[in-house]
């Protein structure tokens, strides 16, 4: 493979396709708890609406179409994701061959993203809004490069597209836009191809598409930014100037887990050459550096501004994703030939490739060796059967007080309406009758005799004051393949209706 890829490059493209299918196949071979992002959607693709929660609905809204047309099942999660992926890595193949000349440091670019964790592991097994803003991110970028080089009326539609697009996907992609927009004005075409009317049609463009979110966004600011802020001031020091410390510190410190990994493996394979090349050389490499150092200056001032004092990699990656093209534009204008390093590059993607599925078919079948079971041992499957089975009856709405048991619900049982307490915003038709009892689920780490407050409260509030007390119950079930002692204790209650007293 490694002589094949330095032979043809272009031969990526499949390679790329193999894999996530490979990976879509793993996925299938493991047991079906899901992930936390894999429950969301799952919950989330009941509903078609202008808005969910903290994050913009564009994968919310993919993932809802795929399953109304396929149903909800394990495949249609997996493949939804499998499917994004792989258009991600395509579209940074055909952005990397749009600015290096040379197709083969186009596929090294490429699959130097297997070289970030971020990205071949959590982007894998959790990401999903992530994944969603980075492809936007591509065909932004690319769109604005093809209008740069050669406007068309096309070029301009699909920059109004794409950035419309791309502010569904994730709120800090205009972190994004504003760096691009910056980078545009210091390119040397770049002030006249704003100043065609056409861009005018590609803002448009992009007002149109982001505005049913938009006006959403308006009645809800609070909700789609609240929960987001409180988790970025998490673990805030007291004093005044520890959080002014602690921010910036927070994100170089993200920066470098990101790209660490990365910059060892260009050190350990190009040497000197690269670790000597790396100050912009070409208006391309100059690009994208204006687009690196206008997203920091502008993520450091909201630091400032917002006191954030918390960052995830997560959050950071799709400012640094790009950076293997920005090394590539550099290396291939000082000179270093792609041919010379192509084959021993390749060994470290095409290891990344085979190790992370099979350490997650491993880890997942069998957990007894790292320890302890992950999320997708977790045994809702076997739960679900045993309480229809005992009870008789399958419940008309499944009320939950959090994403995970939602989404694993409504996955054992995706006929069934299903609500969770953190999202009460949305809504859902259920049926309730003698037939069709109201199925309560929680997850504890000990048993109590009432219902989880937030469920307290949600039946007091829709059920009606009849309801002070109802009967809970407590199973505990082993986690699938899991030891006899990891055990996953439940919680539930039925809920029949009563007659008001």
């Amino acid at each position: 493979m490694r002589n094949l890829l330095a032979r043809k490059p272009d031969t990526v493209v499949l390679l790329l396709a193999a894999y996530f299918v490979v990976a879509i196949v793993v996925r299938l071979l493991v047991p079906n708890g899901l992930r936390v992002d894999e429950s969301q959607q799952a919950f989330f693709s009941q509903w078609l609406v202008a808005g969910y929660d903290t994050q913009p609905p564009l994968y919310n809204w993919f993932q809802a179409t795929v399953v109304s047309v396929f149903g909800l099942s394990i495949a249609t999660i997996a493949s939804a994701k499998n499917l994004v992926l792989f258009l991600l890595f395509l579209s940074y193949y055909k952005l990397a061959k749009l600015v290096l000349d040379d197709r083969l440091f186009a596929a090294i670019a490429t699959l130097s993203l297997f070289t970030i964790p971020q990205v071949f592991w959590q982007a894998q097994r959790d990401l999903t809004h992530t994944v969603a803003q980075m492809l936007m991110i591509n065909l932004f970028i690319y769109s604005i490069i093809k209008t740069l080089k050669a406007p068309s009326l096309f070029s301009y539609v699909m920059i109004g597209a794409t950035l419309g697009l791309g502010m569904l996907s994730k709120y800090n992609f205009s972190l994004v836009a504003s760096g691009a927009l910056i980078a545009v004005l210091l390119h040397p075409e770049g002030l006249k191809r704003l100043l065609d009317r056409r861009f005018l049609m590609s803002l448009a463009i992009a007002v149109v598409i982001f505005l049913p979110h938009g006006l959403w966004l308006l009645d809800n600011v609070s909700l789609a930014a609240t929960r987001t802020l409180n988790t970025m001031a998490q673990e805030a020091p007291s004093g005044a100037f520890a959080k002014l410390i602690k921010g910036p510190t927070e994100f170089f410190g993200q920066i470098l887990v990101i790209i660490a990994p990365l910059v060892a493996v260009y050190a350990i394979i190009f040497g000197k050459k690269f670790l000597r090349n790396l100050r912009p050389t070409t208006v391309w490499a100059h690009f994208f550096d204006t687009i690196f150092l206008a997203i920091g200056l502008q993520v450091l001032l909201l630091v400032f501004a917002i006191g954030i004092t918390s960052m995830r990699d997560r959050w950071v990656l799709p400012f640094l994703f790009l950076m293997p093209i920005a090394f590539c534009l550099k290396m291939q204008a000082r000179g270093i030939r792609a041919e010379d390093f192509a084959k021993r590059f390749f060994v470290v993607p095409l290891a990344v490739m085979i190790v992370a599925p099979s350490l997650v078919f491993v880890r997942a079948n069998v957990p007894t060796l790292f320890g302890r079971p992950e999320a997708y041992n977790a045994p809702y499957e076997e739960f679900v059967s045993k309480i229809l089975a005992e009870e008789g009856k399958r419940p008309g709405l499944v009320l939950t007080d959090g994403w995970v048991a939602s989404g694993n619900m409504h996955l054992q049982l995706p006929e069934v309406p299903t609500l969770c307490t953190f999202f009460g915003n949305l809504e859902v038709d259920y049926e309730w009758s003698a037939e069709k009892p109201i199925l309560a689920v929680w997850l504890t780490s000990q048993e109590a005799s009432a219902l989880q407050p937030d469920l307290a409260a949600w039946v007091q509030k829709n059920l009606g004051p009849q309801y002070p007390a109802v009967a809970v119950k407590h199973m505990s079930v082993g986690y699938v393949r899991g030891r006899a002692e990891d055990q996953r204790l439940f919680s539930y209650a039925w809920i029949y209706p009563r007659e008001p007293s």
